[in-house]
C-alpha cells in the first residue's frame, strides 16, 4: 500500500510564534511549572508523617491522624488529628495543612504556614525560625471555648465564649530586649459555667457558680523584652474585671515566662442575687476582706508564669 506523500507543517497564519529570549522564557516557564507540579504529585507525605511523630514524641505529645495526603506545593493536608499529652490533655483537630514558606528558605530562615480547623473554628498563620530570632503570627477566628477540654484541665474553669486572635511577635533569643510585637485577642460572649479557683485566705478551693464575663478584651505590645497588657478587661452585668501594670517577660518557652501586675475585680448586687451565691457571698467577704477597697471592689497582685498565674490579696 502506498501512502500519500507527507505534507510539511505549517503554523497556520494569524498565530504567534515565539523566537529568541521569549522562547528561552517559555520553556523556563513550562519546566519550573511542570517541576512544581511533579513534586506537589510526589511528595513525600509518609515521610512528613512520621517526622511529625517524632518531633511531637520528643516534646511530650502523641500525634495520631486518619488521613494525610500533598497539599499546595510543598504541604500537607492531615484529616482527624488528636495531640495528646502525656498528662491527658488531647487537642482534637478537624483538619490541618501546613506547607514549607520557600522564600524564608532563601534567606536562611526556617518557615512553615498552617491552618487549623478546631472547636469549630480557624487557627491560621506562621512559624519562621532565623539565626536568634523567632516569630510567631496567629489570626483565629471562632473558636469556641466551650468545647476547648485543654484550657478547661489548664484552668480548671469551665469556660465558654467564641475566641478571636491576632498574634504578631518576634522573638530575639539573642538579645531578648530587642523582642517587638502585638497581642490582640477578644471572647464574645465569654461566660464561667463552673469550675473550682483557689482563693488567697480560704486554704482550699471555691466552687464557682455560672458568672457572664461579656466581652473579654486584652491587648499587649511587646516592648524592651516584655509584653505589657494596654487593656485587660471584662465587663457584664455580674462582674467588672481589669488588669493595672501587668506584663509578662518575653521569651521563647512562654509558659514559664515570669508575670507581674495588679487586677481590680467587683462583683455586681445581681449576681449575687441569683439562685447559689447565697452561702457564698459570706465566705468570699470574710476570706477577701483585706482586698476590699471603698466601692466594693477587691483588689489582687499577680505573680507567678503566664502559664501559672497566682494572685494575692492586695487592696488598691
Amino acid at each position: 500500500m502506498k501512502l500519500p506523500p507527507r505534507l510539511p507543517f505549517k503554523v497556520p497564519s494569524g498565530l504567534p510564534t515565539l523566537g529568541g529570549w521569549k522562547r528561552r522564557a517559555a520553556y523556563g516557564t513550562f519546566f519550573a511549572l511542570a517541576f512544581l507540579f511533579a513534586l506537589q504529585r510526589t511528595f513525600p507525605t509518609e515521610a512528613v508523617k512520621e517526622r511529625l511523630v517524632l518531633e511531637a514524641a520528643a516534646m511530650g505529645w502523641q500525634v495520631r491522624m486518619a488521613d494525610i495526603s500533598p497539599s499546595g506545593f510543598g504541604g500537607v493536608r492531615m484529616r482527624a488529628v488528636t495531640l495528646e499529652s502525656q498528662d491527658g490533655t488531647r487537642i482534637p483537630l478537624e483538619e490541618a495543612r501546613a506547607s514549607l514558606r520557600l522564600w524564608p528558605l532563601l534567606l536562611g530562615r526556617r518557615g512553615l504556614s498552617f491552618d487549623l480547623a478546631l472547636y469549630g473554628g480557624r487557627l491560621a498563620g506562621l512559624a519562621e525560625q532565623g539565626p536568634g530570632t523567632q516569630r510567631l503570627v496567629l489570626k483565629g477566628e471562632g473558636i469556641d471555648l466551650g468545647r476547648a477540654s485543654v484550657v478547661r484541665k489548664a484552668a480548671g474553669i469551665d469556660l465558654a465564649g467564641m475566641l478571636r486572635a491576632d498574634v504578631d511577635v518576634t522573638l530575639d533569643v539573642r538579645e531578648p530586649a530587642k523582642s517587638t510585637g502585638r497581642i490582640d485577642l477578644s471572647v464574645e460572649k465569654a461566660a464561667v459555667n463552673g469550675g473550682e479557683v483557689l482563693v488567697p485566705g480560704m486554704g482550699g478551693n471555691l466552687s464557682l457558680p455560672r458568672m457572664s464575663l461579656g466581652t473579654v478584651v486584652a491587648k499587649a505590645a511587646v516592648k524592651a523584652g516584655r509584653a505589657e497588657f494596654e487593656k485587660l478587661e471584662a465587663r457584664s452585668e455580674d462582674v467588672e474585671a481589669s488588669a493595672d501594670q501587668l506584663y509578662f517577660m518575653a521569651q521563647p518557652r512562654l509558659a514559664y515566662a515570669p508575670l507581674f501586675g495588679r487586677a481590680r475585680v467587683k462583683l455586681s448586687d445581681a449576681f449575687w442575687q441569683k439562685s447559689g451565691t447565697a452561702g457564698l457571698r459570706g465566705v468570699v467577704e470574710m476570706a477577701l476582706a483585706s482586698a476590699k477597697g471603698q466601692d466594693g471592689a477587691y483588689g489582687f497582685q499577680i505573680y507567678g508564669t503566664l502559664g501559672h498565674p497566682q494572685a494575692r490579696p492586695a487592696a488598691q
